[in-house]
């Protein structure tokens, strides 16, 4: 009969703390307003055991709904057992009750503001990307108490979706410190990198998050454009015999460029680490896109295979989906094609549409641009059209010394001598203390010479 009673005044004790919880029986309560004044009895402390074992049970069984009662009233036996809260708090969140969850969890490290586990929980369950303010403001603090993989993955994963690069940067290096075998870390540590113009780092990384397989698109296209920086463009070229095989294909981890001459089945390959074979590879998981034919033409172009990349550029422009931001920039280098292939004409209409899409950026381009085909016709020995380009030249940008003595010294050479002073005097003119001041002086003297005075007569002979 002792022994009955003192089971049932336990069971009086833990039915007393199960009413503190408010409506916890039913489920509609997470944790309770107050801690119990007095520490359970050992017969209490038992009791929640049991039950905290039962529901443990149940919960590796994946029975989240059942486990709930259990672990709910195993932690109300015994509060102060924080690994029943936890367990608890797991297994509402994976029943799909995030406000009971995160409601233990935040109880949890209210009283120990140290406890990693359930600052990482609550954390998983909020998201980094949905509140990484809040997620950010949970787990900053905890990393004086441990340095772990989840707290830098999750803190950096925050940080990038609040755009803050060096803080996210610096957690993503710390996680693959602990966890070098993260794929995900290493490509955003790659976007990170190539945010920032990192190129060699970028790279690096990115070919990690290879490695480990990371094999999306995006992720070719992006290693493209961090080759491209590099200028590796085509890669360390080799020659490679594939039987059957046509240029544009990736065969044997090779991108076929042209047919290498005088050898059946032999071809120009690049290699995976270059852009233009990242593009290919984009392409085969497909991607195909303005901006990928924009980076396309460009590599072509880098890589002085003009004809190429002429073809590329027309075919963007006849179809007519070119981003508006991007206009400028095309006419620009699509000018450049035109100037390898030696079409002047093109090269300066071109530049001319730049120079009408992005004003500010181009115009200042448009006197060299008449510079170099001058110097082009020079090369040709065709001195007419050379003259004719330094003058166009000085009519786009008249205040500038150099274009007036480039063309003053091409009209003396071409034995324009008056055309050629004219030009001197004006480089006098903009620049007086210019640095072949004597020399020019001498010129313009050489053709209009000083006006001299008539010579006296001799006197007469005294007389004797």
């Amino acid at each position: 009969m002792k022994l009955i009673g003192a089971w049932a005044a336990a069971w009086c004790l833990i039915v007393a703390a199960t009413a503190a919880w408010g409506q916890g029986a039913s489920g509609q309560g997470g944790r309770p307003t107050t801690r119990p004044a007095a520490a359970p009895t050992s017969q209490q402390a038992q009791a929640a055991e049991t039950k905290f074992e039962e529901g443990r049970k149940k919960f590796f069984q994946g029975l989240y709904k059942d486990a709930i009662p259990l672990l709910r009233e195993a932690s109300r036996a015994n509060p102060a057992k924080t690994s029943y809260q936890l367990l608890l708090a797991k297994a509402y969140r994976y029943a799909g009750q995030d406000k009971d969850a995160a409601g233990i969890l935040e109880a949890i490290l209210k009283d120990n503001p140290d406890h990693v586990e359930a600052g990482v929980e609550l954390s998983e369950m909020l998201s980094p990307a949905k509140e990484p303010a809040r997620v950010i403001g949970i787990l900053a603090p905890l990393l004086k108490f441990k340095h772990d993989y989840p707290l830098y993955h999750m803190l950096a994963e925050a940080y990038y979706q609040k755009e803050q690069w060096e803080q996210a940067r610096e957690n993503y290096q710390e996680a693959v410190k602990l966890n070098p075998q993260s794929p995900q870390d290493w490509y955003q540590l790659g976007n990170i990198y190539l945010a920032q113009k990192h190129f060699a780092r970028s790279a690096e990384a990115y070919e990690k998050a290879g490695q480990l397989g990371v094999d999306s698109a995006v992720y070719h296209f992006k290693l493209a454009s961090v080759y491209f920086n590099l200028r590796d463009y085509l890669g360390a070229v080799t020659t490679a015999v594939v039987l059957g095989g046509q240029a544009g294909q990736i065969k044997n981890d090779l991108l076929l460029l042209d047919a290498a001459p005088g050898r059946k089945d032999a071809f120009y390959a690049a290699p995976p680490k270059s852009a233009i074979f990242r593009i290919a590879k984009a392409r085969q998981l497909g991607i195909d896109s303005p901006q990928i034919r924009f980076l396309e033409a460009n590599i072509w172009l880098s890589a002085r295979r003009f004809a190429k990349a002429d073809a590329l550029y027309k075919a963007m422009q006849a179809e007519g989906k070119l981003d508006k931001a991007d206009l400028g920039l095309f006419w620009f280098y699509w000018s450049q094609t035109a100037l390898g292939l030696d079409d002047f004409d093109n090269f300066l209409g071109r530049l001319a549409k730049a120079i009408e899409a992005e004003p500010d950026v181009y115009k200042s381009t448009q006197a060299d641009a008449y510079v170099t085909v001058a110097r082009r016709y020079q090369a040709k020995g065709d001195h007419n059209r050379y003259i004719e380009y330094l003058k166009q030249a000085v009519a786009t940008n008249p205040m500038a010394a150099s274009l007036h003595l480039m063309l003053g010294d091409a009209c003396w050479q071409a034995g324009l001598r008056k055309q050629a002073v004219e030009q001197y005097k004006l480089v006098l003119e903009l620049e007086p203390d210019h640095a072949d001041r004597v020399k020019l002086l001498n010129r313009i003297r050489e053709l209009i010479p000083p006006a001299t005075s008539a010579p006296a007569s001799a006197p007469s002979a005294v007389p004797a």
